[in-house]
């Protein structure tokens, strides 16, 4: 019997790809012509592979908003808006707690309500740095959660299963009794190792085993998948 629902925030509650927050902030610039799109992919998996190499450093507020404006800047400077990666950047961290710069997954909120309704423990396991519990509040998310477990203020991270286990300690909940929902190989294995069912997710719809809605995850935790 499922008894919570645990949950990555990147790509999986709130999406990170660049045309869903960059993008309209270019548009309002008129900066969306001069980007070089053939570019972005690349730009995109070099400023999310340095921040996942280096967030667990960002334990504080200052430390955390220079982190982000290093990420904006090398996005910006990757798409060929180096001009600007300035300007942008220092906008990013002054709104980091505006909801508009957080695109949610469709359907999140009212995912987390219905397993809310259904009596489920709700818990964060996510490799984020120190913003996130007010990203999570800004985003009108953080109050569906019983726990919000951060990897860089519990010195923890994915894959690793302490991380699970020290979030499902707080819940009151055995490994068996939880499933896991995450985007990446780390939410997989991190959660299989705590002995934690995992559901892939793919809100891009590019993984053919992955769920692509998060109302699949009310199905898988009351069985009537």
């Amino acid at each position: 019997m499922i008894r919570a629902v645990l949950f990555d925030v990147g790509d999986t509650l709130i999406l990170g790809h660049p045309r869903l927050w960059l993008w309209p902030l270019l548009k309002e610039r008129g900066l969306e012509a001069k980007a070089d799109l053939a570019r972005l992919p690349q730009a995109t998996r070099q400023a999310y592979q340095h921040y996942a190499e280096h967030h667990m450093q960002a334990t504080d507020e200052a430390t955390a908003l220079s982190f982000w404006r290093t990420f904006h800047r090398e996005i910006m400077r990757g798409i060929g808006l180096e001009e600007h990666a300035e300007e942008v950047a220092d906008y990013l961290a002054q709104n980091w707690q505006s909801p508009h710069i957080w695109p949610l997954a469709p359907g999140a909120k009212e995912v987390l309500g219905e397993l809310k309704r259904l009596g489920l423990r709700l818990g964060v396991v996510s490799n984020w740095d120190w913003t996130l519990p007010g990203v999570l509040r800004a985003t009108g998310l953080a109050d569906f959660f019983d726990y919000i477990g951060a990897s860089a203020l519990l010195g923890v991270a994915k894959p690793d299963p302490r991380f699970f286990s020290i979030v499902l300690d707080k819940l009151g909940v055995e490994p068996a009794e939880a499933l896991h929902v995450g985007d990446s190989e780390d939410d997989i294995q991190g959660a299989q190792a705590a002995g934690v069912t995992p559901v892939l997710f793919d809100a891009y719809g590019q993984h053919p085993t992955a769920i692509r809605s998060l109302s699949q995850v009310v199905a898988l935790a009351t069985g009537k998948a």
